[in-house]
């Protein structure tokens, strides 16, 4: 056994981490929503505000927000072969992936969701005859999830650095060319219907507002800022609001 193998094991047991959010907690910025519903940076224009508001009106009952994190040290990486196997199940997740993966010992397996508050009321929107101000619903409940994971994160990032190892970037299918159809595997190494989400045949989750993948754990992986230039998938709305993140990041004091 190799001494990262053993640093690797040295994080389990580890308690799996489970948080539950107030929507106060992660409530995604105005600007933010409005890069989402494709306004330019600093634009917020009064229709946009007053459907955020109508939104926020709801109160925390429409929403239920929560995820939490698994980590699993029977794991190994071939970029070459762009594959990744943890407890014996095989994930052919791209290039992109596996080589930001390549050096990790262990991984830890994510699942997060806003609930399905969030995209009923959207839908009741859209039915009721307000399509934009249920679209800034649907907006909504992205970066809901995505701030509440970003928390995940980082405290999943903490934790690992207390027993001297880091963390990579997530990954999820869908993005950065592994297929959508490999969440069929990945939910195999999380609990039964944990935080309320399961996958439908063609391999989405609902509760929509929800994601999942993988955080690579170890002595030698990197954390990158902003890696989104390296996937294809140029419709994702996440590209802008994530760069947008990490400038307000590196501004602050």
């Amino acid at each position: 056994m190799t001494a990262s193998t053993r640093r690797a094991r040295a994080a389990l047991p580890f308690e799996p981490l489970h948080r539950r959010f107030a929507f106060e907690k992660v409530r995604p910025p105005a600007d933010l929503i409005a890069t989402a519903v494709g306004y330019p940076a600093g634009e917020i224009p009064e229709v946009l505000a007053e459907g955020i508001e109508a939104v926020v009106a709801r109160g925390e009952a429409l929403w239920s927000i929560e995820g939490g994190c698994f980590v699993h040290d029977d794991v190994s990486v071939d970029p070459e072969e762009e594959r990744i196997r943890a407890r014996g199940i095989d994930f052919h997740a791209g290039g992109i992936v596996a080589g930001q993966l390549a050096r990790s010992t262990a991984l830890g397996v994510f699942l997060c969701t806003a609930g399905r508050g969030i995209e009923e009321l959207a839908r009741e929107l859209i039915a009721g005859g307000d399509p934009f101000t249920g679209y800034v619903a649907n907006a909504m409940g992205s970066l809901v999830v995505d701030g509440a994971m970003d928390l995940l994160q980082e405290e999943f990032g903490a934790r690992m650095a207390d027993r001297g190892l880091r963390i990579t970037n997530r990954y999820s299918p869908g993005y950065c060319g592994w297929h959508v159809s490999e969440q069929q595997r990945l939910f195999q190494l999380l609990p039964a219907g944990y935080c309320g989400v399961r996958l439908t045949d063609t391999s989405l989750m609902q509760p929509v507002k929800s994601v999942s993948g993988v955080i690579g754990v170890g002595e030698r992986v990197r954390f990158n800022d902003y890696t989104c230039s390296r996937c294809e998938l140029e419709s994702c709305i996440y590209r802008d609001i994530k760069k947008r993140k990490v400038i307000a990041a590196r501004r602050a004091p």
